[in-house]
């Protein structure tokens, strides 16, 4: 079958550790596809806000907050925020955990995070608010992230906590995002779905889609994807059900280069 669609991660995939992409390179590769009539899609678990800023004018499409958001050609086509009490719940049952590095919400604007974290530098944050209780934030909330980047626990550790907050909460769906961090979307919610619905209303299907990704927020992706593509640089539980792994990791522009092998760009 014809591809018509790339889904690609951004953390640890197209992003070196240093967070640096070449920029010059991505957008030769977007054009070329696009002239193959492939669209290119980022999807992700940053905020929408975060990827408009990082791609603005390189990029239209993404499946942003793990599917919690989808914007096609430019425009929001659907979104799937939090319900308000279940999130009062989450903060309650998060202070009972490990005290994390930093704790943070994806709003429809903007990043709202924890008071108590205020001194704490979030450069990757383009805009952001402090927020003391869940009240003072007022527009709809996609994502909750905890993570403990200072710390840097060891995987088994987050994923157990993973585990504790989706036994406790069935409404919703905790999962590692990478860089000792957990995102708690809506249950349902995942980059799977985010992007079935993008090729629905495009007129495709996920067998039209190649998925890269690195960690076990693209577990969905993968496994539902025509073909699925761990980075080298994968967590075990990802190159466990990826269909390939690039030969080069994040730090090797390994996206890229696998990109251009398989359409010979």
């Amino acid at each position: 079958m014809k591809i018509k669609y790339i889904a690609v991660d951004v953390d640890g995939t197209l992003l070196d550790d240093h967070d640096h992409y070449d920029e010059k390179r991505l957008v030769k590769d977007i054009t070329a596809l696009q002239q193959r009539g492939i669209t290119f899609i980022i999807a992700s678990g940053n905020s929408l806000d975060a990827l408009l800023t990082m791609f603005k004018g390189k990029v239209n499409n993404f499946v942003a907050e793990n599917g919690g958001r989808i914007f096609v050609n430019g425009r929001e086509n659907s979104d799937y925020p939090h319900q308000r009490p279940v999130l009062e719940e989450l903060l309650r049952f998060i202070s009972t955990l490990p005290t994390p590095d930093l704790l943070s919400v994806s709003g429809a604007s903007q990043t709202y995070i924890a008071d108590q974290f205020i001194n704490v530098p979030v450069p990757f944050y383009p805009h952001h608010a402090y927020f003391h209780q869940l009240a003072d934030i007022t527009e709809p909330i996609y994502n909750l992230n905890v993570s403990w980047f200072k710390q840097r626990p060891r995987l088994e550790k987050v994923n157990t906590i993973v585990r504790k907050i989706n036994q406790a909460f069935p409404t919703v769906n905790a999962t590692y995002s990478g860089a000792f961090g957990i995102d708690i979307i809506p249950a349902g919610v995942n980059k799977a779905a985010g992007l079935e619905q993008f090729v629905k209303q495009t007129g495709g299907n996920l067998r039209q889609l190649i998925a890269f990704g690195d960690t076990s927020n693209d577990i969905e992706m993968l496994r539902a994807a025509g073909r699925g593509i761990a980075m080298k640089n994968a967590t075990p539980d990802l190159l466990a059900v990826a269909d390939q792994v690039t030969t080069f990791d994040n730090n090797h522009a390994g996206l890229l280069k696998e990109v251009e092998r398989l359409f010979h760009l």
